[in-house]
């Protein structure tokens, strides 16, 4: 039976899940274009709000797979989240991009039907992101691509009829811009119109060049067949037929974020993608047209800096012991990227305005849709499983470790030579010296 949900299965799993134990069905958040809710689901009493959200990117499947995984934890073992769920309430976007992840997880059944045998399904996953390492690798990468040629069959028709405006819609885009492989379905990160969410901000830099009818292409040499200057499966921020304006589904992550910012109650924002087993935390380069003082950019590193350090802390993408007798899971932390960029993304935005938001990145694989599936017992559980000790581990000690941040910027803020590396390392040293301590009173609480 393969682990693979298609956009059906997400609904089935959520309807179970929210029938049960302390996760509550919230109205949903918006409609789609093409009329497909964005479903919402809330979990705690607390009088602090966390959102977590997944399929930003419909390609990204893992990201709903795992959302979908931590609210089954809350349920099954209640009594693991019990004080997190006292502290704080937690919001559910398990699909904020339902049509992509339709879209994508469409085109993955025609390749891996439900009944498949899991072992079938590993052996394909793994076939697939072989296929991509090689696209990725050489130098001359021609068109079709290896693993385009994994879904060479694919078009529109794999979407039901029952989802006809967003199937036609898909169709007219293929149509339109001939340029795109028409089997693209699979690699589809967008929304059913064609527009990237992550990419739909009004700051992306692209915008400009795209609305001076520059053809840009994807960078990587995996797509690099395939223009973001139009709408199609990845990357392309706007329509430039219409002008820039904001997808309804960045509209609704930006106003939930926003309502509950207002209030003085939203506390994190866990924002999951698929591959590279790294996390995003450092506010970007504040754009002129945001209000956002140097005072409060620094003290956002600080604290989004110790927020994604304790998270780090409990993730791994390795199991074993290698040759040297290296304990592989305990060498294997998700990277922390500290690398100052521009804010070009939805979500770079966000890390500018929001304390303690960390965008994830699950997979230590490349490949998406499916190559985060190809190893069970050293990849795929490593994700589910580092990634949820990760989420409650953080959870409990954040407040904790929020404390420290601010206290430490108290320290550093008037320092005439600011360097942020610098200061990243003294709050490595400090975070080293909170974790000894919060493992000793771990270790007092099992003792008692």
């Amino acid at each position: 039976m393969s682990r693979i949900l298609d956009y059906e299965q997400v609904l089935e799993k959520l309807d179970f899940i929210s029938n049960v134990g302390p996760i509550k069905v919230e109205q949903d958040l918006a409609t789609t274009k093409f009329n497909l809710p964005i479903k919402y689901y809330t979990a705690g009493n607390g009088s602090l709000d966390i959102v977590i959200s997944g399929a930003t990117h419909g390609q990204e499947i893992i990201t709903t797979d795992f959302v979908l995984k931590l609210m089954e934890d809350i349920v099954n073992n209640e009594s693991k989240w019990n004080l997190i769920l006292n502290e704080f309430k937690l919001h559910f976007i398990p699909m904020l991009n339902p049509e992509g992840y339709l879209i994508t997880s469409s085109a993955v059944r025609t390749k891996i039907p439900r009944d498949i045998p899991i072992d079938l399904e590993e052996k394909l996953c793994e076939e697939y992101y072989l296929a991509c390492k090689k696209d990725s690798l050489e130098e001359d990468n021609n068109d079709p691509k290896n693993h385009s040629l994994f879904f060479d069959k694919v078009d529109y028709t794999c979407i039901d009829e029952k989802y006809n405006s967003l199937r036609e819609n898909v169709k007219s885009i293929l149509d339109k811009y001939p340029d795109l492989p028409k089997n693209c379905l699979y690699m589809w990160s967008a929304n059913g119109s064609g527009i990237d969410l992550q990419a739909n901000s009004e700051f992306n830099p692209v915008i400009s060049r795209i609305m001076e009818n520059e053809e840009v292409f994807m960078s990587t040499k995996r797509f690099d067949n395939i223009m973001m200057s139009h709408p199609g499966p990845i990357n392309c921020p706007l329509d430039k037929e219409v002008g820039f304006k904001t997808e309804i589904e960045t509209k609704t992550i930006s106003s939930l974020l926003e309502s509950l910012h207002k209030k003085g109650s939203l506390y994190a924002y866990l924002n999951y993608h698929s591959t590279g087993s790294i996390i995003f935390n450092r506010p970007a380069e504040v754009p002129k047209e945001l209000d956002v003082s140097e005072e409060e950019q620094l003290k956002k590193e600080l604290v989004n800096y110790m927020f994604a350090k304790v998270y780090s802390d409990k993730t791994y993408k390795n199991n074993g012991i290698n040759k040297y007798g290296i304990d592989l899971r305990e060498t294997s932390k998700y990277k922390i990227i500290t690398n100052k960029s521009k804010a070009t993304s939805s979500n770079d935005i966000f890390r500018l305005l929001y304390n303690q938001n960390i965008l994830v990145e699950l997979s230590a694989l490349g490949g998406n849709p499916i190559a985060p599936f190809c190893n069970i017992d050293n990849l795929y559980n490593n994700i589910i499983d580092s990634n949820l000790d990760a989420v409650n581990h953080t959870l409990k000690v954040s407040s904790l470790a929020k404390k420290i941040s601010e206290e430490f910027y108290e320290k550093v803020k008037d320092l005439p030579d600011y360097d942020y590396e610098e200061v990243v390392r003294l709050e490595d040293i400090i975070y080293e010296e909170f974790n000894k301590k919060i493992l000793e009173l771990e270790n007092k609480g099992k003792t008692r």
